[in-house]
Parts: C-alpha cells; structure tokens; sequence
C-alpha cells in the first residue's frame, strides 16, 4: 500500500485520539516528521488504561509505531513511560529495541502527558503558543490510538471497543475493554456495581475530567476512565459550581497572591499564560476585561492552578476558559509582535515546581481509592449501546443507518464527508437501531 490507501484504511476505521482529545490520526499523520512519540504517559491518577494497553498488546504497539515511521518518514521514535511503570518499560524495551525505538522514562509527576510536556522532555523543542507538535517535527499519539492504527491498517478492524478503568466506589475496580457506547451504569455493573448510594461519575479523570450524574450515558472513542465518587466529595461538589458562583467566589476573594501562575506547567515551559492576571479581569470590563483575558489564551485546562495550586480554594481554571470563551467570541488574540516579546525560555525552577503524584492523591482526598485497577477479560455479552457521533474533533458523523435497521459489530453507522474533517462510526455490537438521537444511535 502506498501512503494514501494507509490513511485511508485509518481514516475509514474511524481512528482518533484515545487519550482524550478525539483528533483524527489521518490527518496527524498526513506529513513528514522527524520524531514519532507514543504517549504512555498515563498523566491521570487512578487510570490504568495505558498501562493495560501497552501490556495486553505489546506486539500491536511495536506495529502502529513501525506503521507510522513508515507513513512520517520519521528517523526517531520514542515510547513515554512513567517510573510507576517501569515493568512494562523493560518488556517493551526489548521489542523496541531492535526496531530502533527508545524507550523515555518520566517521573510520576501532574501533568506528565501533557503532549506540550512531552516534546520538551524527550526533543528539547518549545512548541509554539498554540501550535502543535508538528511544528517542531513530533507527532504524538497515545499508545491505545497507535494500537488501534495497527489493527486498521493490518486488519482493516474499525474501532468499536474501548480501554476503559472502572474505579472509585466500586466493589472490585478493574481495567477492561468494553465496547465504544457501553453505559457508565453497566461499566459500574461489571466493577461489581457501586459502594456508595448515589454515585456521580468523573469521566476520563479526577483532575480534567467531566462530571456525570446520567449513567445512561455512553463511553465514548475518548473516555480512558470511569471513577465513581460519592455525591458530597470535595471533586463532585468543587465541578458541581456553577459559573456564578465560582465567579462570584473569585471576585471576592482572589488576593492576587500568584501562586496559580507560578505552579502552572504551560507558564513554567516559557508560555504567556497566566492564571492570577485572568483573576484580575472579575474587576475589570470593557477592553481592560478582554486585554487581560489575553492571559488565559494558552491554558491547557490542566487545574493544576485550581486543584493544587491555590491557598484559598478559588477557581481560576474556570475562569480561564471563560475567558477563552469571550476570547473566540470577540476574536481577539496575540499579534505576532506580542507573542515574541512574551514566549520565554523555560523556567529555570520548573523541575522542582512539578507535582508529584501522591501530592495529587493527598490534596484530592482520592488515597483511599488508589487500588490497583488490574486488567480483567470480561465475559459479558453486551447486547446494547449508544454510539456517540461526534467524539471526535471536527464535522459530526451523519448517520448511514435507518431506525429498525439491523446491524452487526463493525458495520458503519455513520460517515463524515471526504471534504470534511473527521471520521466514521460503526456498531460495536450486533442487534437492531432503535433511536437516533443527539446522544447518538442506539443498537438494542
């Protein structure tokens, strides 16, 4: 095959980032590259997802990166592992090895997988205020995404199942693959159900993970996580703020102290990111209000400002991304000019201002759910899903398929139009389409 007809077989089977951000890989992988990383950072406490990935499926790995070195033209590859998982570094190593890949290991630190983090840590390179790694000669792609490109361009498998930790309040927390649109109340059902009488969902993490009460809700190509919380915890409570109040909190109580700034990962690597001057702009209006919501334009969302880093327990994560919000809706950002004058050099204290993993667990009250979520095969035959449409970044899948219709694992569901950004779906399991809806289609 040459380079077109392998982008398209990962195309058609509806490959995206399984990390988190839902990026159609063809598109990533449209270009010439000098650096291949395969993120098995695992940045999220409690998930275990990575980890059971690089561990059930080794082989497939090794594959997807030979696949993409092949695709990229890339000289370098390298695998990001975590010390805490230094056991599945050295079985990788010895298969990436002699394939002239390298394997790079990182402390236990929030955020490790940051992919801004990453090409800094293992290239040296800054990638720009707002780019991408592609601009610095990297590509990089989560190690279930690079799975799922081997079994697409070898097989011609589409994706239809997910990686997923099932943990938190639940009888015996597991790693497992389930199939894409499976609920969070059966994910719960197989971790032997909930140990709390009113369980609230953090879907994908503890720290940039959404909230979710709806457990009729579907796993989606993204979601690497299911931890089941109890109602009145801090994390429920804290992402149960509305707007109004987390703003009005702000306003009142910010002293403008700094400490979000000086412990935010993007400002230590030399970005024109600063959370305490966004806080500033709850005083302001007008064209002050919009010049100071400059500073919230490269936030990654991380929390690290909100969930570690203030004394006072404010939220200036939120405030952030309202301020992106008003950001795109005015369309304002940096000129040029400014962005020269204000991307720096990477903070000569960072490595001491990274934050340790067991800091996350102590300051979140989520030690006592730090049970080791081991990957299990699971027996259960799963007779319904939900398939979301649009979990990826760019145009929504239109559906192909009828209400009635029948349809089998594999089949196509939805497509995205070849002019468009994007990628299809298909049935992860075998039955009939009851609905289609804005949750997405509904197999029964």
């Amino acid at each position: 095959m040459n380079k077109q007809e392998t982008l398209q077989k990962i195309r058609t089977a509806g490959v995206i980032g399984a990390g988190g951000a839902g990026f159609p890989t063809y598109k990533k992988l449209d270009a010439n590259v000098e650096h291949i990383i395969a993120n098995g950072a695992e940045c999220e406490p409690l998930l275990y997802k990575d980890r059971s990935v690089m561990l059930q499926e080794p082989q497939a790995l090794i594959r997807g990166l030979e696949i993409m070195r092949e695709l990229t033209s890339a000289k370098k590859v390298t695998i990001a592992v975590k010390k805490k998982n230094a056991d599945v570094a050295e079985m990788l190593r010895s298969l990436a090895e002699p394939k002239g890949m390298a394997l790079f290991i990182y402390d236990d630190v929030y955020p490790a997988g940051d992919e801004y983090v990453l090409v800094y840590e293992i290239t040296g390179r800054q990638i720009p205020p707002g780019g991408i790694p592609l601009q610095v000669g990297c590509v990089v792609d989560n190690v279930e995404t690079i799975v799922n490109i081997a079994k697409a361009a070898d097989e011609n498998r589409p994706v239809v199942d997910k990686y997923v930790t099932i943990t938190g309040e639940v009888k015996n927390p597991l790693t497992t693959v389930v199939p894409v649109g499976t609920s969070l109340a059966d994910c719960i059902t197989l971790a032997g159900g909930a140990t709390t009488a009113h369980p609230v969902v953090l879907t994908g993490g503890v720290m940039m993970g959404g909230l979710e009460r709806d457990l009729t809700v579907p796993v989606s190509k993204t979601n690497g996580g299911v931890i089941v919380l109890p109602e009145d915890h801090f994390l429920v409570k804290h992402k149960s703020k509305s707007k109004e109040t987390y703003t009005r909190i702000g306003h009142g109580q910010c002293d403008q102290c700094s400490m979000c700034t000086e412990m935010c990962p993007r400002y230590l690597l030399g970005y024109p990111i600063e959370p305490h001057k966004v806080m500033r702009t709850l005083l302001m209006t007008g064209e002050a209000k919009d010049r100071g919501s400059l500073w919230a334009q490269y936030c990654c969302e991380c929390n690290v400002c909100t969930l570690i880093a203030c004394p006072e327990g404010l939220d200036p994560k939120s405030i952030c991304v309202d301020a992106k919000q008003t950001l795109r809706e005015n369309n304002l950002s940096r000129t040029a000019a400014e962005l020269e004058m204000l991307f720096r050099p990477v903070h000569p204290v960072r490595k001491g201002r990274e934050v340790p993993i067991p800091k996350v667990y102590q300051r979140l009250d989520i030690k006592k759910y730090d049970r080791h979520a081991k990957f299990l095969k699971t027996e259960s035959n799963f007779k319904k899903a939900v398939i979301p449409m649009n979990s990826h970044v760019g145009a929504p899948a239109s559906p192909q398929v009828s209400t009635g219709q029948k349809v089998k694992k594999g089949d196509l569901l939805a497509n995205v139009a070849e002019a468009d950004l994007g990628c299809p779906v298909h049935a992860s399991v075998d039955g009939a389409v009851q609905l289609i809806d804005a949750k997405g289609i509904h197999i029964v």
